[in-house]
This record gives structure tokens, sequence and C-alpha cells, in this order.
């Protein structure tokens, strides 16, 4: 008898054991399951936001949709192109970034930044070729360094990324592969990529840029054709809206991507440390929290006496528009740069 009722608790044992294996088994998938289901979800995202069209056709709808995002502010980084597409007399590679100060902190509205211009650019030497992958690196360095922060990255270059000659149909010059492979990897961090050109370009690769950015987890890279937008026939403000919208198009639903996608506050760890060189000559950045007084009107005089070019030079050259800038800056131009006009005359003048 005793060995009976041993044979059926252990039968009662093996079947107790039968019944928690497929519950242990189910447990034990659950990671595994919830892992793809992650995955399933990022790649419908990824394919969501792959391409953002233009959606809004005014500023004020822009404006809007930003604050329904709740985007009412944004982190702005600027970045400026000083490789040898720049007609300026002005050293850099496109493998280096430098800041306008030596601390490597920020300027405090576009004034100090203009300021710090005006005083770095007659002290640079240019050089080629054109690359924006080193501002984007520097940037996605900035945006981990701010624990994930949505920044917007504002490139402002006057010549399109290098193409040689040689550089067969289809394929892609080393300077593009690497803005084209910094452009995928900042698709990882919460940062839109705005690039204006300036000047007459050319900007016929830059239209069709984005065709050749591959897989990205968002479409992060707008192009804005600075000088096409001011040569149309409307009045100043219209123009500023108009370049204002261009510039601000994708930025409400890249930063609705950039919530979704979970990259938003999240710092991976895996971005690249960029060390910034100094700039090439000592400035000390102007902190005041009292109110700066109005300018003189010698100091106005001053700046209005300053070609609208470099902003350096004083304005030397008139064209038959009417418009002036200094004779460096004149050396290459085709169109005026205020109103566009093709340039038919120059007119050199002589200050006594």
């Amino acid at each position: 008898m005793g060995n009976v009722i041993a044979a059926l608790r252990r039968r009662r044992a093996q079947q107790r054991e039968v019944e928690r294996q497929p519950t242990t088994r189910i447990l034990a998938t659950q990671p595994s399951i919830r892992h793809r289901n992650d995955n399933r979800r990022r790649r419908l995202l990824t394919k969501k936001y792959s391409y953002i069209p233009d959606y809004y056709t005014s500023l004020e709808q822009v404006t809007a949709a930003l604050r329904e995002s709740g985007l009412e502010s944004s982190n702005l980084i600027l970045g400026i192109d000083f490789t040898k597409s720049n007609e300026w007399t002005a050293t850099t590679h496109d493998q280096d970034v430098f800041s306008f100060h030596h601390d490597h902190s920020p300027c405090h509205g576009f004034e100090e930044v203009l300021a710090c211009y005006r005083k770095i650019v007659p002290h640079l030497r240019l050089s080629g070729p054109t690359s924006f992958a080193p501002i984007v690196e520097a940037a996605v360095d900035i945006v981990e360094k701010s624990n994930g922060q949505y920044h917007v990255l504002v490139i402002i270059a006057d010549g399109q990324v290098t193409r040689s000659v040689d550089t067969d149909i289809g394929d892609l010059s080393p300077q593009e592969k690497k803005t084209i492979d910094s452009i995928v990897m900042a698709s990882a961090h919460p940062l839109s990529i705005v690039l204006v050109g300036v000047g007459d370009g050319p900007w016929e690769d830059m239209k069709k840029f984005d065709d050749k950015i591959p897989s990205r987890d968002f479409d992060n890279f707008q192009f804005v054709n600075f000088t096409a937008i001011m040569t149309k026939n409307m009045n100043p403000a219209e123009k500023e809206a108009a370049f204002a919208l261009a510039a601000l198009m994708e930025i409400p639903i890249q930063y609705k991507a950039a919530m979704e996608l979970g990259i938003l506050g999240h710092v991976t760890g895996t971005a690249k440390r960029v060390v910034q060189r100094p700039p090439p000559l000592s400035i000390t950045p102007q902190r005041s929290s009292r109110r700066e007084p109005n300018p003189s009107p010698s100091a106005i005089s001053e700046q209005n006496q300053a070609c609208p070019i470099c902003l350096t030079d004083a304005k030397d050259l008139a064209f038959g528009c009417g418009h002036m800038c200094c004779k460096e800056c004149a050396q290459n131009l085709t169109r005026c740069p205020i109103c566009r006009a093709v340039i038919r005359s120059r007119l050199r003048l002589y200050s006594g």
C-alpha cells in the first residue's frame, strides 16, 4: 500500500511539473516578445517619419503647430561655413570646428554672435574642401552634453558639399559621404538640421541631397535656399516671413518624431566627443544683466558704412542699382547681394 501511495505522489508531482512547464516557457519568452514589439514599433515610427513633407503654407500655421507640440522655444546652434567656397579674404579645413569664445561659452543673442563674427573673420584664412560633417558631429556632442535636450542646428553656407567632376554619377564624393553619414548618425538624437544656402551657390545638388541620404530614424534635414527667397518680387517683410516659414517648416513634425521615438531626453553615450578649437583671437564675452544703452549716431553711421557681406571692410564700390559693398567682396559677384539685380556696372568710391 505504501508503494502505491508513493507511486501516486510521484505521478502527481510529475503532473504538476508538466503543468508548470508551459507557464515557465511563456514567462521566459515574454521579454523576447516585448523586445520584438519595441523593435516593430520603432520600425513603424521610422517609416512614418522617414519623409516629412511640407505641411504648412503660412508662418502662422507653423507657429501654432510649434505651440501645440509644446515647443515654445528651443536651443539654437549656429554653424558658419568658413571653407574656401567663400570669397572673403580670411585657417580652417573641413575637419575642424572652433567656437567663438575660448571657454566655449554660448553667445547670448544674435547681437553677440554678430560682434564675435566681425572680430574673427579678418583673422581667418580659408581652405577647402567643403564638408558639413564636423559641425554636425559637434552639434550632436552638444546635444549629448545637454542630456538630450532638443536642439536646432542652423548651418549657413555659400557653397554645397564638395563634389569633384571626377565623381561618377551615382557615386558619392568623400565629403558627401562624410556629411551623409553624420546626418544619419544625428537622427538618433533630438537634433534638427537646417542648411541655409546664401549667395549664388550652385545649389542644384543640395536640393536633391535629401534623396541621397539612406534610412534614418527620422527625416532630420532641411535645405533652404535663402537667395532664391530673397530674389522673389515681395516686400522685405514678406521675404522674412517666407524665409522663416521655409526654415521652420519641418520643425514641429521633427520634434514630434523625437518624442515618439523616445530620443528626447535620452543620452546614447556613443556620440563622438568633439574638441572644439579656440577662435583665432581672444574674445571676452560681455555678460551683463543691465540694459545696454542705445548706440550713438556715430556708431550707427559706422555700421551703415560696413560692407553688408563681410561686415568688416568699408563700402568702397557701388553697383548700378545703387547698393554698395567692399571691392574685395565684389570681385566675383554677378548679382547685387542686396536686391539680387544683375551687376552691369561698378563704380569705385574714394573717401576724402
